[in-house]
């Protein structure tokens, strides 16, 4: 089933990228994240007939462990389609530089066709950084017409990846970051006037609610929004980390806070929620966190792009952990297009 939303002068839709399948459109750039995680080939495995060749985004890696594991993931994509190059970049939490690269890579690309672009990126294993940072950057400076996204969800066992430590300690644990946290203004995804004190906040979390209480509490909002992962909800009763639980608890004591719980994947449906959040603010401006799953992170992105009140904020730990994380489900493929460009008419354009 597609799922459909016009959001400012976009279209966008979701849907489940069926076994085999050959996509209708024709594309510049085929992006993926070069990564240690099992999911990594899912969905581009799934897809027939790529004509144009994959480009890797190959983050610095910081042990040779990690980079053992990114060959051995080169190769796999080597084995499924013809041509395959590498982007090499710093590490990831290296964004300022890592962001000046990606942007004059795209900036060549775009010259070289004389028109705004047509891009698939699986999302799976690009940081959602930069997954933000493509979005606001293609569209905003007219680079792109039309970005297709390919995910495939993963199982994260977070109590049983967690450090060990005993489970009635209360405070919070990196489970899959490591270092202190630092709030990253995505570029391009900025409120046009901002007014810090007179400001809404909507949060998409995931797992590290410990970590993200603090995290949170530094911006001090008017009205609370948070967006829980529907499938792994702390309102589901779900056993979870202690630590975890009562920093679910803190937040929901926030004045004004209110929860939502959205499917994983469900980009459209936090879209069309955050577009809800705004359209019910009596506040100047909003911050809109993405903490959260990446689909989350999209559906964000497009209320910032929609509305010049919003910002989008994501965090930057010291570093990430290499766990492993195997597909739990079905790829899903989203599709945004500038409905006012002449080529969102032509079909397979």
């Amino acid at each position: 089933m597609v799922e459909e939303l016009a959001i400012g002068d976009f279209v966008f839709r979701q849907r489940n990228l069926k076994a085999g399948e050959t996509l209708a459109r024709k594309y510049d750039l085929v992006i993926a994240g070069l990564s240690w995680e099992t999911r990594g080939p899912s969905a581009l495995a799934r897809v027939s007939g790529l004509s144009t060749k994959l480009t890797l985004l190959k983050f610095r890696s910081r042990s040779e462990e990690t980079e053992t594991a990114k060959l051995a993931q080169l190769e796999q994509f080597r084995s499924m389609l013809s041509e395959v190059t590498i982007k090499d970049l710093d590490p990831s939490t290296e964004a300022e530089k890592n962001f000046a690269a990606i942007k004059a890579w795209l900036q060549d690309t775009y010259a070289a066709s004389n028109r705004p672009l047509s891009i698939l990126v699986d999302i799976t294993c690009v940081p959602k950084t930069y997954v933000l940072y493509l979005i606001g950057l293609a569209f905003s400076d007219e680079l792109v017409a039309r970005i297709d996204c390919l995910y495939t969800p993963g199982k994260y066992d977070l109590a049983a990846d967690a450090p060990s430590a005993p489970l009635a300690l209360a405070g919070p644990r990196a489970i899959l970051s490591e270092g202190e946290w630092h709030s990253r203004q995505i570029p391009y995804l900025e409120a046009s006037e901002y007014i810090a004190n007179d400001a809404d906040l909507l949060v998409s979390l995931g797992g590290e609610l410990g970590l993200s209480l603090p995290f949170i509490e530094r911006f001090e909002p008017r009205r609370l929004g948070l967006i829980c992962i529907e499938e792994t909800s702390p309102s589901r009763g779900l056993p979870m980390l202690e630590s975890e639980k009562m920093a679910f608890e803190e937040l929901l004591r926030e004045p004004n806070a209110m929860q939502e719980d959205i499917k994983l994947c469900d980009a459209v449906g936090v879209a069309r929620h955050a577009l809800d959040f705004m359209n019910t603010s009596a506040a100047r401006g909003a911050t809109m966190m993405a903490i959260g799953s990446k689909p989350h992170a999209i559906g964000l992105a497009l209320a910032a792009l929609s509305d010049p009140r919003v910002e989008v904020v994501c965090r930057t730990p010291a570093s990430y952990r290499a766990i492993d994380v195997h597909a739990s489900g079905d790829p899903i493929i989203y599709e945004i297009e500038d409905r006012f460009d002449p080529r969102s008419y032509l079909v397979g354009s």
